[in-house]
């Protein structure tokens, strides 16, 4: 039943208030679909913002066991101003999600499908 409800759905939007639960519920398959739960704060008066956004982004669900995290961050078809909103909400998830925050991060590139290099954003 958890697989075939997996596959039925792109994103899967869950109160910040229940997330710390949902694992365990969800259980693996989800996270390795890379649809991990989004959090969204029901509780917020602009409620159409808060799900807009949410089905607009990437959750960090694990941040790996390597040294290195790749986050996508945008779509070729969005403009520069959305494409920057989301990288700044990206980084600072990122941040909160990472101790001790910027002083652990030793550099963020952006790089695009187009361009067979990285542009350097941050170096520690």
């Amino acid at each position: 039943a958890k697989r075939i409800l997996c596959d039925s759905h792109d994103v899967f939007l869950v109160d910040d208030r229940v997330l710390p639960i949902i694992p365990r519920w969800f259980g693996s398959y989800f996270y390795r679909k890379g649809k991990a739960p989004v959090k969204v704060n029901l509780k917020k008066k602009d409620l159409r913002h808060e799900m807009e956004g949410a089905t607009r982004s990437y959750m960090v669900a694990n941040l790996g066991k390597g040294n290195n995290l790749s986050i996508p961050c945008g779509r070729v078809s969005f403009d520069n101003e959305l494409l920057s909103e989301n990288l700044k909400s990206a980084l600072d998830e990122l941040c909160a999600n990472v101790r001790p925050g910027w002083k652990n991060i030793k550099a963020v590139y952006v790089k695009t499908e187009s361009f067979c290099c990285s542009a350097n954003l941050h170096s520690s």
